[in-house]
């Protein structure tokens, strides 16, 4: 199944770092929205390496080759053929991926669903690229502060996106990432902004210029907050300075102490050399057969040395965390205003 995009379209192009991906589609809403997600990466690109084409009809399933699955999730099933790979989200939408000219086409009639699985491809190809370039991403919220980076792993529904919505108004605190900023081969930080998302009923005191709703495959209706809201707060590479890692604690109580290196890399390897939260994490380390599967195995040492030297420069925390959010908030503030890096 391959088409070509008919009748007038829209497009936009990103560069993540060296990596030029264009999209374009005859339904310009989901050419706008996915501007509005990568807006800090906007740039004319003249001949992009990746392309994705986006249709707005339901996939043509009868056209498909008989394919035996490869990779079972919970969202999607994807299947792998010689030349090309067919990513199916059970029946609502289909993706199709040219393993020779890197070209994606996205098939659905559901637009929220063709604005995810544009995203989604997006952040795997720009994932893949900065990969084999040895800059990694790390599942955590990443600020700077004084010049030099603090990378705070929260848990799982940790409240990422309210703590860096709160942490916007500090002074003293850049945003570099508020899911995933990139770790490079020197153990630098480098900024990797998207667009914020919060549940309903989180956006109070956000102008709704920079707000647009979208339902989410797993997660249902999330408010989604531009980046123009906050670009003049995204801080610019910087060496690491200090981890967090957070923990939930039953009482109202929250504080900051500090914590051993050893128990600080077990938490950077979960949230970067595996990648856990991460799209791409575990099933993308997992080949396909033994040649592919080394060539994974570079990749876990290549995103485990970024690690290390990250650690190897940082102060590293215990950030505990009470029931009490605006206090739990309050204690990571006054810490910071008077972290000494």
């Amino acid at each position: 199944m391959e088409r070509e995009i008919s009748g007038v379209s829209d497009s936009v192009s990103f560069n993540f770092y060296g990596l030029g991906i264009a999209l374009r589609s005859s339904d310009g809403r989901t050419v706008e929205a996915i501007r509005r997600d990568f807006a800090y990466f906007e740039a004319a690109v003249e001949t992009p390496r990746v392309t994705i084409d986006v249709f707005d009809e339901k996939p043509d399933y009868a056209a498909l080759p008989g394919l035996t699955a490869s990779i079972y999730t919970l969202n999607y099933v994807c299947y792998t053929g010689k030349e090309r790979a067919y990513t199916d989200y059970h029946g609502k939408g289909l993706r199709t991926f040219d393993h020779r000219s890197e070209n994606y086409q996205v098939f659905s009639d559901d637009g929220d669903l063709r604005h995810e699985i544009g995203y989604l491809t997006i952040l795997s190809a720009a994932g893949q690229f900065l990969d084999s370039k040895h800059i990694h991403r790390v599942h955590a919220l990443g600020i700077s502060v004084n010049g030099k980076a603090v990378l705070i792993l929260l848990p799982e529904k940790g409240g990422k996106t309210t703590l860096a919505l709160r942490l916007l108004n500090s002074e003293h605190v850049k945003l570099l990432s508020e899911d995933s900023p990139l770790i490079t081969a020197r153990g630098d930080i480098l900024p990797f902004p998207l667009r914020l998302g919060i549940l309903p009923g989180g956006e109070s005191g956000i102008p709704a210029e920079y707000l647009y709703p979208t339902n989410f495959m797993r997660v249902g209706t999330k408010i989604l907050v531009d980046i123009s809201y906050y670009r003049d707060k995204i801080g610019t590479a910087c060496p690491p300075g200090a981890i967090l890692l957070g923990e939930r604690s039953l009482d109202c109580d929250a504080r900051i102490e500090p914590a051993g290196r050893l128990r600080a890399g077990r938490e950077l390897i979960k949230n970067s050399v595996v990648g856990l939260g991460l799209h791409q994490g575990l099933e993308y380390l997992l080949g396909r057969n033994i040649w592919e599967t080394a060539g994974k195995a570079r990749l876990a040492l290549s995103r485990l040395n970024n690690s290390v030297r990250v650690l190897r420069h940082s102060k590293s925390y215990r950030y505990v965390m009470g029931h009490d959010i605006e206090k739990n908030q309050q204690v990571l503030l006054d810490f910071l205003a008077g972290l000494d890096l």
